[in-house]
């Protein structure tokens, strides 16, 4: 009987665990879905490439992007890009071919610092 109650109250614990885990969610409080702003050196590479982009996301401001190849550093892909400022994506609009130049956050969090349509 004593070890019936105590699986119990272990369940009862995991599942209160598990509820506290999805409710914070990837250093995220509950109150707010927007990532805190990322930290960026003032001494790290830019990087401008070309790429299209896939999608505009507007809360978090966030782009996806299928970018060239970037010599060096990272292979033709698809992937989100957060922007310095959300009023760099006003008018960027999907399958619209784009130059931006982005910079690694102290975290490693890519960050779009200008983005133009490409020429």
């Amino acid at each position: 009987m004593v070890s019936l109650v105590f699986l119990v109250a272990s369940l009862q614990s995991l599942a209160s665990l598990a509820s506290l885990s999805a409710a914070v969610g990837c250093g995220r409080s509950s109150e707010s879905s927007q990532p805190a702003a990322p930290t960026i050196s003032p001494t790290a590479e830019r990087r401008t490439v070309r790429g299209v982009v896939k999608a505009v996301h507007a809360s978090p401001a966030y782009a996806t992007i299928a970018h060239e190849d970037i010599p060096g550093y990272m292979k033709a892909m698809t992937m989100d890009f957060e922007v310095a400022r959300p009023a760099l994506l006003e008018g960027v609009k999907a399958g619209e071919t784009v130059t931006f130049t982005f910079v690694e956050s102290t975290d490693r969090r890519l960050v779009i610092e200008a983005i133009e349509a490409a020429r």
